[in-house]
């Protein structure tokens, strides 16, 4: 039929041809039916974008999307042939104070449409249907469909086309906080009107286009009624809902959310008294916590059903029965192989039993599953420095981050793992991240390694000689003296940098001098350091370093000033070594202790060589 006069019935055709290849998944020609019957109609649909505002409050225009549906000349002189009578559903608006109804775009003409007949409303409803089942579900396509919903919604004039629209308007709104309730709300007007055969208007004027619709039955919107209910913790309301279908098993989950355990199994065991199934008996499990139903349940449905060995595992796992838990979801994955949590409860009990390869194995293919599940690739990367695969354990650690910057137990991690493998300039960068995160942050050991590495040039993970790095090191000690004042290995740490002559640097003694001397007042500050042995001989240690740099920066100095300098180190090396050996003396034989005769000898060798050199300064 090619003659204009069969148009609406051709068009009709290709519509309901599209919808039966969506129920059997044939997109393809369904998508050719869709474009067949627009060019028999002569429009032209496609998404397009017009400045406009959202909220009442939005002071800036902002592109929105919006549909531009064109018609050729020649088919508005034929459309329509058949009869169709005018009635929809109520509509209701959004009542909020923020969110605009719909759109307010500058130009109003973008809302300027011709004539859209009833037969050209469905065609829309089709193409609508075959572009969203071939994109993926995200958030740009839900805006693209309720653009196309949102023009359907402005023009429409037939009861089944509302039906539609609003049914799916409402399903794909309810994750919206602004949205929900307008959403349950109107498909609390849907189920009652469908629910009600002889309210108006008529059968006979709901009943034209149902087909070419696709309408959902009055059960799925009650469903998605009772779905939302749910979400906004109406747990009774949905439970009337679910009852009223004998949709049990979401009846049962409603019990268990409200803690009414003693009803929910006395529902179990009526439908069991009828039927026994699988799911049944896991509900039993999940109310009695009897690890027999589970099994039960997995042998009468011949070692097929995922759940009940998924839920014997997770009873094994909290009761500390790791193998047998693994067992089980081992198992239950066999049947299931694409249950995230599963994978995840799988990894961790393989990581308490030291199985570090099985784990490795299931957070690999969880994040297969879920790219950006952060503490599965946390956990790999544990396994793999379990197993002293130090690098993939690093390159792992990069794609968690990815997954979430601001977890500073990753970065943790990754200042350790990046320490270990010789990333010296990712250490840095991680540093820096720890301290935007934690403020304060402290890593002494790390922090010496650095120091060490640029101070003897080392080779980093990629063969590039560390010295490269004094500048970034020396920027990172900077930020961190200026919140952390009171670490003496930090000041000590500062201090060989400045007097170091990398990079083409000029040492920088006076600064030195001044970074050391904070890092012995810091480690002095406690009163009795002088009986703990390890912390005399780091006094002892920072006291002779401190005194050497006193007489390098006597170099090109005058006299006074010398002289100076090398008082304050005498009386600063006389006060340790006069601390230390009145300490450790013994009071009766007056001998030393072995454990500081080294650095006591250090100290007094040191103190020599400067009163040598006051006393020669002196005589000139």
């Amino acid at each position: 039929m090619t003659d204009d006069l069969f148009r609406d019935l051709q068009i009709l055709f290709n519509v309901e041809a599209g919808h039966a290849c969506h129920t059997y998944f044939e997109y393809r020609k369904a998508a050719d039916h869709f474009s067949t019957g627009k060019k028999v109609a002569g429009i032209h649909v496609e998404l397009s974008g017009a400045m406009g505002k959202r909220t009442q409050f939005q002071q800036d225009d902002k592109a929105q999307l919006y549909l531009r549906v064109q018609k050729d000349p020649s088919s508005v002189q034929n459309e329509e042939q058949i009869s169709l009578p005018t009635a929809t559903p109520k509509i209701l608006p959004l009542d909020d104070d923020t969110v605009l109804n719909e759109v307010k775009y500058t130009d109003d003409s973008v809302t300027d449409t011709p004539h859209i007949s009833q037969i050209e409303q469905v065609l829309i409803i089709g193409l609508m249907e075959s572009y969203r089942r071939s994109m993926a579900q995200e958030r740009l396509t839900n805006e693209e469909i309720l653009t196309y919903i949102a023009f359907i919604l402005r023009h429409v004039t037939n009861w089944n086309v509302a039906v539609m629209a609003l049914s799916l308007r409402s399903k794909m709104e309810q994750d919206s906080r602004r949205r929900v309730e307008r959403s349950m709300m109107q498909l609390e007007e849907l189920a009652k009107l469908a629910a009600t055969p002889d309210a108006s208007p008529g059968v006979s004027q709901r009943i034209p286009l149902f087909y070419a619709c696709q309408v959902p039955p009055l059960w799925t919107v009650q469903k998605d009624l009772a779905t939302i209910l749910l979400s906004l913790g109406l747990t009774g309301e949905a439970l009337d809902v679910f009852e009223k279908l004998e949709m049990w098993e979401d009846a049962i989950s409603c019990y268990q959310r409200m803690g009414k355990m003693e009803k929910a199994e006395t529902v179990i065991r009526e439908r069991l008294a009828i039927k026994e199934t699988p799911a049944l008996l896991c509900f039993l499990g999940d109310v009695t916590r009897e690890i027999e139903h589970y099994q039960k349940a997995w042998e009468i449905s011949g070692h097929r059903n995922a759940r009940s060995m998924r839920c014997m595992g997770y009873i094994h796992f909290h009761q500390g029965d790791y193998e047998k838990a693994m067992e089980c979801f081992s198992t239950s994955l066999a049947v299931n192989s694409l249950q995230i949590p599963v994978w995840f409860t799988y990894g961790c009990a393989a990581m308490a039993c030291q199985n570090f390869s099985t784990g490795v194995k299931a957070f690999r293919r969880c994040v297969n599953i879920e790219y950006d599940n952060f503490e599965a690739w946390s956990n790999l990367s544990t396994c793999y420095v379990r197993l002293h695969e130090k690098q993939k354990a690093y390159a792992t650690l990069q794609d968690a981050l990815k997954c979430t910057y601001d977890n500073w137990r990753l970065w943790e991690n990754n200042l350790i793992i990046a320490t270990d493998c010789g990333y010296f300039d990712e250490v840095i960068r991680s540093y820096h991240r720890l301290m935007d995160l934690k403020d304060k942050w402290v890593d002494n050991e790390v922090l010496n390694i650095l120091t060490r590495a640029v101070l003897e040039n080392m080779p980093d993970a990629r063969g590039q000689p560390s010295e490269r790095l004094i500048g970034n090191l020396m920027e990172l000690f900077g930020r961190i003296t200026s919140k952390v004042t009171a670490e003496g290995e930090i000041w000590m740490n500062y201090a060989k940098l400045c007097n170091s002559s990398l990079g083409g640097r000029q040492p920088d003694m006076e600064k030195s001098l001044q970074y050391l001397q904070k890092a012995y007042r810091c480690i002095t500050q406690n009163s009795d350091w002088e009986k703990d042995v390890e912390v005399c001989k780091q006094v002892a240690e920072q006291a002779v370093s401190l005194a050497k740099i006193h007489v390098q920066c006597t170099k090109d100095k005058s006299t006074q000033e010398s002289l100076r300098l090398l008082s304050a180190a005498k009386l600063m090396l006389r006060g340790a070594f006069v601390k230390v050996q009145k300490q450790h003396t013994d009071p009766i034989s007056q001998i030393l202790s072995p454990e500081v005769v080294d650095v006591c000898q250090a100290m007094d060798e040191c103190l020599s060589q400067i009163v040598s050199q006051i006393d020669t300064l002196r005589a000139a």
